[in-house]
């Protein structure tokens, strides 16, 4: 497990992780969309429990270029010492807009804004303690899609680019949160059903002077219900 060094100069460290997401997206109307997801986040080396995420979100697809959604996030984020796991709960109520531009042939450009407000429980990585930690997380993503590969019955490849970035505001020791770069190809096996699998790259701040390279390998099922 990953240990916090001491203070002094700045210092990166490393890990694999695997994340597995299931996907639901349940249209309601032409414009209204549920979307809930399920994610598990694992330590590879040792193989051990990272995050599990539930996410519940209302999307509105105003115009065909902009899409605004209100969500809830309930999280338990594991803190491994060398000799003890704390499960830290944390809920996020949020606020996104993203706008979509088609480039040339059949490549989407979309741009996402999202709001998060923090609430995570108070710890000492020991115990839990009274109260929540309140601060704002605004995060930037960009992001390109485009068909590489079109089969019979629905089946399309679907190549995705992205980078995301993310920063706190409030009451936070530090301004920068993460940044995230990804791309992952997406296999539709009918209308309703497709599978993603990509490599993640992330850099996250855990204290002033220290980072952590996060290289990882996310598999999601998107399972669309109601589409024509």
């Amino acid at each position: 497990m990953l240990s916090i060094p001491a203070k002094g100069q700045t210092i990166f460290l490393g890990e694999w992780q695997a994340w597995f997401r299931y996907y639901n997206q349940t249209k309601l109307n032409k414009k209204l969309t549920l979307h809930a997801e399920l994610d598990k986040r694992m330590h590879i080396d040792p193989w051990s429990k990272s995050q599990f995420f539930t996410h519940l979100h209302l999307h509105d697809r105003i115009k065909p270029w902009l899409d605004v959604a209100a969500g809830m996030n309930y999280n338990i984020t594991s803190l491994s010492t060398t000799n003890h796991t704390l499960d830290v709960p944390e809920w996020r109520p949020w606020q996104e807009a993203s706008v979509f531009k088609t480039i040339g042939k059949n490549l989407l450009f979309q741009f996402r804004y999202r709001l998060d407000e923090r609430f995570i429980h108070e710890n000492d990585r020991q115990v839990l303690l009274d109260g929540y930690h309140f601060n704002l997380r605004h995060r930037f993503r960009i992001q390109f899609s485009k068909p590489i590969i079109e089969f019979d019955n629905h089946r399309t490849l679907t190549f995705k680019v992205s980078e995301e970035a993310m920063l706190n505001s409030g009451d936070v020791k530090r301004t920068f949160d993460q940044n995230r770069i990804y791309g992952s190809l997406e296999f539709s096996l009918n209308k309703n059903f497709s599978v993603e699998t990509g490599y993640l790259y992330q850099l996250a701040q855990i204290t002033d002077n220290t980072f952590i390279k996060r290289y990882i390998i996310r598999t999601t099922l998107y399972h669309r219900i109601g589409t024509n």
